[in-house]
């Protein structure tokens, strides 16, 4: 049984959003589950007297959180039949405890390249606090309708 339509190539169009945006907010339930999940015991992820003492504001999520949210965005969009090929990201500002975190992105380009039909996107993490944090870019494959 399949979850939801699947998304055919066909279907997408240059500059479309994409409809499976979120927020997340990141409480301390999250940050335990990211911390143990990962086994990244690193204190800037779960102890703001570390954090503060290092001259952070507050304990601060990883890298393999922010994979995560940006896989689901992609994985929920493309459907069962897509394939994630590449996913480059950047941290470049902080999402801490506390913050809503929102997951969006849009498509920057579609094209065909041997047998596969491919969509690049530009996809984000972004908090109310600082704007976009963590930009990123994907390269999908999608089934074609023929």
């Amino acid at each position: 049984m399949r979850l939801k339509e699947q998304l055919y190539w066909e279907d997408v169009e240059e500059e479309q959003e994409l409809s499976t945006g979120y927020t997340m907010p990141i409480t301390w339930t999250k940050i335990a589950h990211s911390v143990s999940g990962t086994r990244d015991f690193n204190p800037q992820h779960h102890d703001p007297d570390f954090c503060r003492s290092m001259g952070y504001d507050n304990v601060f999520v990883m890298l393999n959180f922010y994979q995560a949210l940006l896989g689901r965005l992609v994985s929920d969009w493309m459907g069962e039949e897509g394939f994630l090929r590449r996913l480059e990201l950047e941290m470049r500002k902080m999402n801490l405890l506390h913050d809503n975190m929102t997951v969006k992105g849009k498509v920057s380009r579609k094209y065909v390249e041997g047998a596969d039909h491919l969509v690049d996107l530009d996809v984000w993490i972004e908090n109310d606090r600082e704007g976009v944090t963590t930009p990123a870019t994907c390269t999908v494959i999608l089934p074609a309708r023929g």
